[in-house]
């Protein structure tokens, strides 16, 4: 904004002086580049800025014919199959981040607020945002938030507490996983419809895989990927808007998350306090790191592949920039950022029928865990 003043009282003059403070720490977010406004993003966003709290937000989707033709002098008329229709929804939640001011200034709830003064408060409330939505994704394609587990997830043993070092991330891993992807066959769960590819700059169809340190390091100590890796395409200006890739491999963008690091108080919305954003591990009794309780026994890296899709994002009444004194006739302050928003990952409602074969409703759209053994974590 021009003017260095802000008019507390302005509703709408202090929700764009928020926006554009949240807009300035987008760059840092790890999802930066995969959020669109349709189902062709891996996160689709959707904005609807009347939108209060316990409202919902819906997401359309359009499924293609599939049924046979009529030969001859077949009854046609009265059979005709049905436009396949499914969809998806949130229901918007209200949250708050919260920044204790000290001392370091005093402005009354009313009249000007001075925004060399409040820059700093806002600059950390959009940081703390920003990693706090970046590990909801994370959070959601592994499972954590809301306990809703994965309803495919691939790894070449039966389970975590089966897992040996020959379970380890490796380049035949990732051909036989990309094989699935195209097919949806042998992804764990039911069989479905192949995993939607995302588009990057240029046209090209990719699958997005997301692996932690420990998958990277296994990964790169593989022989054979040390050979393709010599000649893999690594990212460049066709790409530039994944910026955490590491190769891309056939139809694969391999790209290498944070480690996550905090404390999670529960695996609600808003309640995980994100002290670095990045994939968790988890051990083969359901702990997740980074939740304050111990891991034990073996332990599994747990990647996400990713197509078109995956996420749905929702954003109601637009942010907000809160300010208080404290009760104690103002000796203190506290600033927040108010929000009414949801993140969840997309499992479709079929509202006629689903597909005989290629199942696409009740079960995670866009995403499929990658559990592999994490020798380095593992008692």
């Amino acid at each position: 904004m021009a003017t260095s003043i802000l008019r507390y009282g302005n509703i709408l003059e202090r929700k764009q002086w928020m926006m554009e403070g949240l807009l300035q720490k987008k760059s840092l977010s790890f999802w930066n580049g995969l959020i669109g406004n349709s189902a062709d993003s891996v996160i689709y966003q959707k904005n609807d800025f009347n939108s209060n709290k316990g409202q919902n937000i819906i997401f359309d989707y359009s499924g293609n014919l599939a049924k046979a033709g009529f030969r001859g002098k077949e009854q046609a008329f009265g059979n005709a199959p049905s436009k396949l229709k499914f969809a998806d929804s949130l229901t918007l939640e209200y949250g708050r981040y919260t920044v204790d001011n000290g001392m370091e200034f005093d402005a009354a709830a009313i009249g000007d607020i001075d925004l060399s003064t409040h820059a700093n408060s806002r600059a950390l409330l959009s940081d703390s945002f920003v990693r706090s939505k970046d590990q909801m994704f994370f959070d959601i394609g592994q499972g954590y938030l809301r306990g809703k587990a994965p309803s495919h997830i691939y790894s070449s043993a039966a389970n975590i507490g089966a897992m040996t070092s020959a379970d380890a991330m490796s380049w035949d891993l990732l051909v036989d996983l990309e094989t699935r992807a195209k097919t949806g066959i042998g992804l764990g769960g039911t069989r479905r419809a192949p995993i939607k590819p995302f588009r990057i700059q240029g046209g090209k169809s990719v699958w997005l895989l997301v692996l932690d340190a420990w998958q990277i390091m296994d990964l790169l100590k593989d022989p054979k990927f040390q050979t393709i890796y010599q000649n893999a395409q690594v990212r460049g200006n066709g790409n530039e808007l994944i910026s955490h890739a590491v190769a891309q491999v056939g139809n694969l963008v391999i790209m290498e998350a944070g480690t996550a690091a905090g404390y999670s108080k529960s695996n609600l919305l808003f309640k995980q306090g994100v002290e670095a954003q990045g994939l968790r591990t988890l051990d083969e009794n359901g702990v997740f790191s980074a939740t304050g309780t111990a891991q034990t026994g073996k332990v599994a890296s747990r990647g996400l592949l990713l197509g078109a899709g995956a996420f749905k994002y929702g954003m109601g009444k637009a942010p907000d920039y809160k300010f208080q004194d404290s009760q104690d006739f103002g000796v203190t302050s506290e600033s927040a950022l108010v929000l009414t928003m949801n993140a969840d990952k997309t499992v479709l409602t079929a509202e006629v029928e689903d597909y005989k074969e290629n199942k696409v409703a009740d079960m995670d759209w866009g995403i499929v865990a990658v559990d592999t053994y994490n020798a380095a974590l593992s008692a």
